[in-house]
Parts: C-alpha cells; structure tokens; sequence
C-alpha cells in the first residue's frame, strides 16, 4: 500500500479555534449580545453595540444614535480589519465584509440611527416607537496607511 509523502499530505496534530464567532461567508451561527440605553439623551454608539446585534433605546422622546466612525467598525468587524503596522499592503482587511444589526425604540419616542464620520446611510434611519429597524453595515473601505480612509455604508433593511 503506497502512502502519501508528508509534503502533500501535512498532519495538523490538533486544532483550537481563537475565535467565539468566525466569520463565515453565510449565516451560519450568528452571535448576539444585546445593549439598552436607558436615556433621554443622544448617543454614539460603539462598535461592540454593532457588533452585538441587538441595540434597544428605551427614550421618553425623539433621540438620535449615531454609529461609530468607519475607522472603528473596520477594526471591529471580522473580516474587514486593517492592516497591522507594518504588514504589507495586501494584509489590508476586506471592503465588503459587514454586520446585521437591530435598532429598537423600546421607550415612547422615535430613535433615529444616524451614519458616522466616514459612513453612509441608505433609506431612512427612523425607527417609531415600539418598532424594530435591521440594518446592514458594510465596509466599502479600509484604512491602508498613505493610500485610503475607512468608510461603510448602512443599508435600512426593513
């Protein structure tokens, strides 16, 4: 029985993944982590709030999120991370890569989800009272050190 030489057969002895949720091309196992503001005040929103998933603001009148920079959400979604200094150009993260996320105006007033220094939003970021908003973030863009800034464009799903 002829066996296959080590060279194009390499033995991985064991594997431990690193990360708790990979990023995978489909939905596969998404992970959520929900976040409530419980203010009556305007927020900036943090890319672990994107990331989570699930973000309820729970305002007696008419607020406004605004979500992180594209610079930050680059960093903070798999897959579309930047480059580490001193890596070469073609470690730059992803343009494309993105998350779903849920806005819910859980109090008596509207919240409005509003894009952040290099974003852009597409449809309308109301969400009224009682309801739920998805989103998609996208990245279009990642910072690479003397060529380009991040950016991410907000998609209104439903």
């Amino acid at each position: 029985m002829a066996t296959i030489p080590s060279v194009l057969a390499p033995v991985i002895p064991s594997f431990t993944p690193t990360k708790s949720n990979p990023s995978f091309s489909s939905t596969i196992n998404e992970y959520y982590n929900p976040v409530t503001y419980s203010n009556a005040v305007n927020n900036t929103l943090l890319p672990s709030d994107i990331v989570g998933g699930l973000i309820t603001h729970t305002a007696a009148g008419a607020q406004t999120d605004t979500l992180p920079t594209a610079t930050l959400m680059a960093q903070a979604i798999q897959g579309a991370r930047g480059a580490i200094p001193g890596s070469p150009p073609s470690a730059v993260g992803v343009a494309g890569s993105g998350q779903f996320f849920f806005v819910r105006a859980g109090g008596a007033g509207a919240i409005t989800v509003a894009a952040g220094t290099g974003g852009t939003l597409v449809g309308s970021g109301a969400v009224t009272a009682g309801a739920v908003g998805q989103f998609l973030l996208i990245v279009t863009a990642t910072d690479a050190p003397g060529y380009v800034k991040a950016t991410y464009t907000v998609y209104r799903i439903i």
